[in-house]
């Protein structure tokens, strides 16, 4: 059986919008949820009482007791990264099974990439990425490798890439010069930093588009994003996986790539004879 929140983002398209909040509400604040009953619960969300009854009988639910069960079981699975050790550690006890069982987790998951994200969608970043002024890529904390390499390798296709670098507090002053025609990427997965949607609400104020790469579509960033491509970072252990979002800016990269071909290859040819000036590699 489906865990409360994975329940909560399959059936999320088909709800109505005051259902909407309520699932986001208690997507994003779970362990709050876990403490508060229905009407509190209704107040959170900014929705009647009715709703979340029949939010809760959508999801299978005979009553809210039932409900605040299952929303108890996900608490205590999820309260805290020794717990989630102690649980990996069981699943993984046979000899052998941790590398297997982790590689088999990140197929799984860039399988659900390919199913989750349409050929349109992933087109529609493309073009956006393409067509931009100029490109902010944001990720925080564990996210900010991904934001890095996805950087990284734009510069070379791209104008103006730009990559907002946490830690010395002048996000602001870099996003200063930011425009309607401009796009920011952000990277952000569960635990959602508060700072990195603080910065893309900014950012989306500003008229620009805001493409997100995050793990639900009822992450706070998806719901602000233009353009959200949802991947999974689940895997049998207490941290999670990058391998499917990192195959995602791959894929991001080799299209923008291909796209700027006579750009991209001008910029490799004279990139190699820096290389080769510098004498940077060693073969």
């Amino acid at each position: 059986m489906k865990n409360i929140l994975d329940q909560i983002s399959a059936q999320y398209p088909e709800l109505t919008p005051s259902q909407k909040k309520v699932a986001s509400y208690l997507h994003n604040n779970i362990n709050e949820a876990f403490l508060l009953n229905s009407f509190q619960i209704a107040k959170k969300a900014n929705v009647s009482e009715a709703t979340v009854t029949r939010l809760i009988s959508n999801l299978g639910f005979s009553n809210f007791s039932e409900f605040k069960k299952e929303i108890a079981q996900r608490v205590v699975k999820d309260f805290s990264t020794t717990k989630r050790l102690t649980d990996s550690a069981e699943i993984l006890e046979a000899p052998g099974s941790i590398f297997a069982e982790i590689l088999n987790g990140d197929i799984e998951n860039i399988s659900t990439l390919r199913a989750t994200i349409s050929d349109q969608l992933f087109d529609k970043a493309v073009k956006k990425l393409c067509s931009a002024r100029s490109i902010y890529v944001l990720g925080l904390r564990s996210s900010f490798a991904l934001a890095f390499y996805l950087a990284f390798d734009l510069r070379f296709f791209l104008d103006k890439v730009i990559l907002l670098k946490p830690g010395i507090g002048d996000i602001p002053e870099q996003v200063l010069g930011v425009r309607k025609d401009d796009v920011l990427v952000v990277i952000s997965f569960r635990r959602y930093t508060r700072e990195s949607f603080d910065i893309a609400e900014k950012i989306k104020k500003k008229e620009a588009s805001v493409i997100a790469i995050t793990n639900s579509e009822l992450s706070p960033i998806a719901k602000l994003a233009d353009v959200p491509l949802i991947t999974s970072t689940k895997i049998p252990t207490y941290i999670e996986s990058y391998t499917a979002p990192m195959s995602l800016i791959n894929a991001l990269i080799t299209s923008i790539a291909l796209r700027k071909k006579d750009k991209a290859i001008s910029a490799l040819n004279k990139l190699e004879n820096t290389f080769e000036e510098f004498q940077t590699y060693i073969s």
